[in-house]
């Protein structure tokens, strides 16, 4: 008499199948215990609280609702609407109370996005039919600790979060263990013209911001890639922006660690940067790993001579800018302030605002010796001594230390300091002198 009620209680079941409801909050668990609920913020989900809650009725042929105890259910999920293998099941044991009953199916690792169907088995009777459309809620467990969510919602999103409220955030993310490598948010692509993540703001405001908020170290953004053809970090804009800003407050440091922009290249014969018409276009400038420019327009600058960083004779302290300088004639590499008329060992003028500075180190420490400008426009100190000084004269030394006078006709091979570019009527002054060495 059992069996035929159960058998006429299939499409009963078909139709009304348990009217598939999902309500944790409120659901007790297998064996009528009720479930913790824990504080609100404290539920933890794990891979094994994967219940879906049912409720059914169970009527015989006339539409009597049944009672008794033991009455075994068995559900099925598939991947197809018809024939195939199961990808999970269970069976459980219900106690029908008024044709009512209550109960747990336990799901699988399955239930993860993918399109499923639910076939229904009432004791030892073959399935019902048709297998019935798994539809919503019970896809909330794609979400549970280590799911995965795979499929394509017709769009170009699996999963489209919006947050509509002031100061709200569409997504936040924790990776909490701080005892391993862990990671908040992992994007992935398997597309070449893809990508692992994709932001963007049409307000105004920033895309993607990232922070890092220990004292101790860590980046804000830390970009890698592995092909040869690709790039850690590639910045656009089509617009009249700027591609990529760097902005930075803070102090140099020992060993100038910390800039806006800090370059590392490991391989000796690589380049730091190069600047170029396009990606894998024309070249105009470049630094290798040398620290050698390379720019094919040429260089601008303000200053105003080309200069050597050089020794002297003596404290420096005792130098100015504009003195007039010849190469010591007891140490090398060293100068010393001109006191002679027309000395051959006249090398430069004490620079004022090098554009160039050759000779000398990237050092914290305050540079040793003085600029000294050897070719350029440089301000200089001069003499009427040897009558007036008209633009375009030749200069030489003079006897006033540290100054330059008019060279007059023919001066001697090897005395010429440069060229006046201003006048001097008489006494002294600080003329601006083309330093050329001849």
């Amino acid at each position: 008499m059992r069996n035929r009620a159960i058998l006429a209680v299939m499409l009963a079941l078909a139709f009304l199948f348990l009217a598939l409801v999902v309500a944790p909050g409120l659901a007790q668990g297998p064996g009528g215990e009720p479930r913790p609920e824990g504080e609100p913020g404290e539920i933890e989900a794990s891979a094994s609280s994967n219940y879906i809650p049912i409720q059914g009725r169970l009527t015989d042929s006339s539409g009597n609702p049944l009672n008794g105890e033991g009455y075994s259910l068995t559900f099925r999920l598939y991947e197809t609407r018809s024939g195939g293998t199961a990808v999970c099941e269970d069976t459980v044991s219900v106690d029908v109370d008024n044709g009512l009953f209550s109960d747990y199916f336990q799901g699988c690792s399955k239930i993860d996005g993918r399109q499923l169907y639910l076939g229904v088995q009432v004791e030892g009777d073959p399935e019902m039919t048709p297998r019935h459309y798994i539809d919503n809620v019970p896809y909330a467990w794609g979400l549970r600790p280590g799911a995965i969510i795979s499929g394509t919602l017709g769009s170009n999103a699996i999963v489209h979060i919006e947050n509509w409220g002031s100061g709200g955030r569409g997504l936040r993310s924790y990776a909490m263990d701080t005892s391993s490598t862990n990671y908040g948010v992992v994007g992935a692509s398997r597309s070449s013209s893809g990508y692992g993540g994709y932001f963007y703001n049409n307000g105004g405001g920033d895309a993607l911001f990232a922070e890092s908020t220990q004292s101790s170290g860590g980046d804000g953004v830390q970009a890698e890639s592995y092909s040869a053809s690709g790039r850690g970090v590639y910045a656009r804009n089509y617009g009249s922006g700027v591609a990529m800003a760097g902005y930075s407050d803070s102090a140099p440091g020992t060993g100038h660690w910390y800039p806006t922009l800090y370059l590392v290249q490991a391989d000796s014969s690589g380049d730091f940067v190069v600047g170029a018409s396009a990606y894998w276009g024309t070249r105009y400038w470049r630094v290798d790993r040398t620290g050698k420019g390379y720019f094919n327009g040429g260089t601008q600058v303000g200053g105003a001579d080309f200069a050597e960083q050089l020794a002297v004779e003596g404290e420096e302290a005792d130098y100015e800018p504009g003195d007039v300088l010849v190469i010591s004639a007891s140490a090398d590499r060293t100068v010393e302030l001109s006191t002679e008329t027309f000395a051959t060992a006249v090398i430069g003028v004490y620079s004022t605002r090098p554009a160039v500075l050759a000779g000398a180190p990237d050092t914290d420490d305050p540079l040793a010796g003085i600029p000294v400008a050897i070719t350029g426009i440089a301000p200089c100190k001069a003499s009427a001594e040897n009558g007036p000084i008209q633009r375009g004269d030749l200069l030489v030394t003079s006897s006033t230390p540290g100054h330059a006078m008019r060279a007059g006709d023919s001066p001697a091979p090897g005395t010429v300091l440069g060229k006046a570019m201003q006048p001097l009527e008489s006494g002294t002054g600080i003329i601006e002198v083309l330093v050329t060495l001849q």
